[in-house]
């Protein structure tokens, strides 16, 4: 039991340190980003408030700016009075534009309580209209339609989905005064993807952790997530409805359940458990509408070591994982068992080989990369292990511990939580560009995201 809750250890600790800078982001190679020119808004009788109008454009120059594919120019007070003074319709039609070095211009419009964009191609010489985007002047509600137009506009741009309208789950954890026996308190929260529109999801009297969202259904976004409570005792996986925020424990078998993950196909969840007196990875079976098929079966267990943090490669018919059976905790890749009869152990490879400390693998959606924390010179990095070129490379550097990354559903963007004596938030990277940015702020400390699918 010892080895166990050391492996909990490694797992699940936020290392400490006195100091934190800015996170420094190692690109393996930069795609050219597209030059798009923002200008500024065109007003026709508003109806909302200044520090509105500004806020909320704001969150699409956001959008854009964190997309690792365009590149916001400034307002330029030349550019700006050329498409101010021109006729809304006749914007673009000088040729300074042509000679410009911006690819596409964009230009918002509101009008009473509507927003339009007109987006201009340079190339092209065309233009794109987005209409009669009504607003309500709730900051919260028009983000969300910010969200959604600034999708469209990437899709229009690059023909693939944004990410803009996506959500993640974390925990967040603070000290509970309530309780004698124990010190913090951990809830379930879900936020918009650039850290805004937080909701807890969890009732407060738990300490929950490791929350992850079921695969979406077709083109219908997850209505389910998994998390981890010890609310009964010892830990134990439930499920949790996003909509009604009802709550019950899902896999029933004896020990501590921890870090459940679930194929994107919904066939199947890996997690960990110690019901044999070490930590060893189990799959669940279940079937996407009716939910679980039989009992929990072990798939990998060695003497006197600890597995933890699985995750499935994009088809399900791989597990990566974290295990200490060579003396220090490394990522290792197993195939999926095709029936869970038998106790045979798979062959593990070893991924990780340039650190001797290595955490919270996760697999990037397209199967090309995964992404994980490893003890680098002292402090933990996110890394990358590459499939296609099978090497490692180093993803984040500076003073700060870097946690459980997890993918967004582009395979561009990671977000990562930090973890420092004093604070641990909410980071988003993409490998583009060379910026982290922090998306949580405020009390608690911010653990575990989870992307949405």
């Amino acid at each position: 039991m010892k080895r166990f809750l050391t492996g909990l250890f490694l797992a699940f600790s936020s290392f400490s340190v006195a100091v934190a800078e800015d996170i420094v982001v190692h690109l393996n190679k930069q795609t050219p980003l597209v030059s798009l020119y923002m200008g500024t808004t065109l007003l026709e009788k508003p109806e909302l408030k200044d520090d509105y109008l500004k806020d909320l454009l704001n969150i699409m120059e956001f959008n854009f700016f964190h997309s690792g594919h365009i590149e916001p120019k400034s307002s330029i007070e030349e550019n700006d009075q050329i498409l101010i003074k021109t006729p809304f319709k006749e914007a673009f039609a000088n040729p300074k534009w042509a000679m410009s070095k911006f690819q596409y211009v964009l230009l918002p419009k509101i009008s009473q309580k509507n927003l339009s964009i007109m987006l201009y191609s340079v190339e092209y010489n065309n233009i794109k209209h987005y209409k009669n985007i009504e607003l309500s002047g709730d900051l919260c509600l028009d983000r969300i339609k910010i969200h959604k137009l600034s999708d469209i506009i990437y899709k229009t741009l690059f023909n693939r989905n944004g990410i803009f309208s996506t959500k993640i789950l974390y925990t967040l954890q603070t000290p509970d005064s309530t309780k004698k026996d124990h010190k913090y308190r951990s809830e379930i929260w879900q936020c918009d993807f650039d850290g805004h529109n937080k909701e807890r999801l969890t009732n407060g009297k738990d300490y929950c952790i490791t929350p992850t969202y079921f695969p979406q259904k077709l083109n219908i976004a997850p209505d389910k997530f998994l998390y981890v409570s010890y609310e009964k005792g010892p830990s134990k996986i439930f499920v949790s409805s996003l909509k009604n925020k009802t709550s019950e424990p899902y896999i029933k078998l004896r020990g501590n359940q921890l870090l459940p993950t679930i194929s994107k196909d919904r066939s199947k969840i890996a997690f960990i458990c110690d019901v044999s007196g070490r930590a060893d990875l189990f799959i669940q079976p279940i079937h996407p509408e009716r939910g679980l098929l039989g009992k929990p079966i072990q798939v990998y267990s060695v003497p006197s070591s600890v597995q933890a943090s699985p995750t499935f490669s994009p088809d399900g018919k791989q597990i990566a994982f974290v295990s200490d059976k060579d003396g220090t905790p490394r990522i290792y890749l197993i195939d999926a068992p095709h029936h869970l009869k038998g106790r045979h152990l798979p062959t593990a490879q070893c991924l990780s080989k340039k650190n001797r400390e290595n955490t919270c693998p996760s697999w990037s959606p397209d199967g090309k990369k995964l992404a994980y924390s490893a003890k680098t010179d002292g402090i933990r990095q996110i890394w990358i292990y590459d499939f296609e070129t099978k090497e490692e490379r180093q993803l984040t550097s500076g003073k700060s511990h870097k946690e459980n990354p997890c993918w967004a559903p582009n395979s561009l963007h990671i977000v990562f939580n930090t973890a420092d004596s004093h604070s641990s938030e909410l980071h988003l990277v993409n490998l583009n560009q060379p910026k982290t940015v922090k998306i949580t702020s405020g009390p608690g400390k911010k653990h575990y995201p989870a992307w949405q699918p």
